[in-house]
């Protein structure tokens, strides 16, 4: 009777021990990066922002008028509101310059020379428009278009002679940097990268003043007031990558034909991110695009 059960315990052991012993072995190990490396962590899929979250700021974003907002999350997936909507780009249109000419020098094999390095920085860190056109008459309309192109912004259209003219939505702007470091292609990514995390105090409105502590944010904002000659109105926009420290990655983005100023756009675009990012990400690691 004993060695019957001895006999049942010892294959109940073997059956539990087997699915162990496999996994171990080197046909079943687990699968590396693509540099023969680490293993490759398959993180459990958390939705970010919360589906509440998401319905929080839509509601915000409807009591506005015109504001479109877009946010697309470690999986992939865009949400928002009217993002689709059609807007005068102002000065948003800059990082696009940006990554115009960082591509041009890649193609060119030309240094970074100071000139344009001058140009760059004051464009972006300051959002000076006299240098945006002076990087506009190097790269121009294709140059728009090319990054445009590659980086999967599906309705973003030129407004000939007018870098400040070019038609954006919400939904372009934020594929455009959650696959930032992809559109600012070379060897001075580096450089790019460190202009739009350094954007000067007094522009830090909106998405890194409603992001806090936790939150790494490259970033640019274009903003227009009404009554400007030749021009289709006020504007106010933002749009940026934000990385948290636990890993989780957004592209996200805000336009709107609100005029510039607390209590206007900024006000309509610190009031989206708030309600996007009340709750901090639990968890999760994720790789770069």
């Amino acid at each position: 009777m004993r060695s019957r059960r001895s006999l049942a315990l010892a294959v109940i052991v073997a059956a539990a021990i087997l699915p162990l012993t496999a996994a171990a072995s080197p046909d079943s190990a687990p699968p590396r990066d693509s540099a023969g490396g680490h293993p490759v962590v398959a993180w459990p899929r958390v939705t970010y922002p919360s589906s509440a979250a998401v319905r929080e700021a839509q509601r915000f974003a409807a009591r506005w008028g015109d504001v479109s907002f877009a946010v697309i999350d470690a999986g992939g997936d865009l949400r928002g509101y009217e993002a689709d909507r059609p807007y005068s780009s102002a000065s948003a249109s800059k990082a696009l310059l940006l990554a115009a000419v960082l591509r041009s020098l890649k193609e060119t094999g030309e240094p970074l020379d100071s000139r344009t390095k001058t140009l760059l920085e004051a464009m972006i860190t300051y959002s000076d428009n006299d240098a945006g056109g002076g990087v506009y008459a190097r790269v121009g309309d294709v140059g728009l278009e090319e990054v445009a192109e590659r980086a999967g912004m599906r309705d973003f259209e030129v407004d000939p002679g007018f870098w400040g003219g070019a038609q954006i939505n919400a939904g372009d702007m934020a594929r455009f940097y959650y696959r930032l470091e992809r559109n600012l292609v070379g060897r001075y990514r580096d450089y790019a990268m460190g202009l739009l995390a350094n954007v000067t105090s007094t522009q830090r409105w909106g998405i890194p003043a409603a992001a806090g502590g936790g939150w790494r944010v490259w970033f640019k904002g274009g903003w227009r007031p009404s009554g400007q000659v030749g021009t289709t109105g006020a504007v106010t926009h933002q749009a940026a990558l934000l990385v948290h420290r636990s890993g989780q990655r957004l592209g996200l983005a805000v336009l709107s034909t609100e005029a510039p100023g607390e209590g206007g756009g900024f006000s309509a675009i610190e009031g989206i991110t708030e309600r996007l990012l009340a709750q901090p990400p639990r968890f999760g690691r994720w790789s770069a695009p």
